[in-house]
């Protein structure tokens, strides 16, 4: 599911009049807001009607994933809800490390390109050595303590 970061956004939109009970569970919409034939489940047009907000795969992918909480019979208590909605926090969690992972590794490697200025693909000592200078004169002239000689790693004290 490339897309569960927004499926939460939407969720949270979609289910804005719902959220404003969730300040006092935990974050999520009182169950009993979404069990509205009082039964202490959710049958799975129960839980659609209380997300009526969303639209198509989305609301199709939120569901399903809810949904693998759910009994035998297709119905999920409160318990069951509040881990299909753990599970679905944990997606986004693990989507948001992992673009966080990826963003990292594009700057490490237009760093490494940055270093590398002959582009042979490696980077020897005089070239590391010409970055580190570039750098700290570049943090000096902003008044910022470089690497070199100043005891940090570009931070102010």
């Amino acid at each position: 599911m490339k897309t569960m970061p927004m499926i939460l956004g939407v969720l949270v939109v979609g289910l804005s009049p719902l959220m404003a009970e969730a300040r006092n569970t935990g974050g999520m919409p009182a169950f009993e807001m979404l069990d509205r034939d009082e039964t202490g489940s959710l049958s799975v047009e129960e839980f659609q009607a209380g997300l009526q907000g969303m639209r198509g795969a989305m609301q199709d992918n939120v569901i399903a994933r809810l949904m693998e909480q759910a009994d035998a019979d297709g119905r999920l208590d409160e318990d069951a809800l509040r881990a299909g909605f753990a599970a679905l926090h944990e997606d986004q969690r693990a989507r948001r490390e992992a673009a966080r992972d990826a963003r990292r590794e594009v700057m490490q490697a237009r760093m490494f390109d940055r270093i590398d200025s002959n582009n042979d693909g490696v980077i020897d000592a005089e070239e590391y050595e010409a970055f580190v200078t570039r750098r700290s004169e570049r943090m000096e002239q902003r008044g910022q303590r470089g690497p070199r000689g100043h005891g940090g790693h570009g931070r102010r004290d």
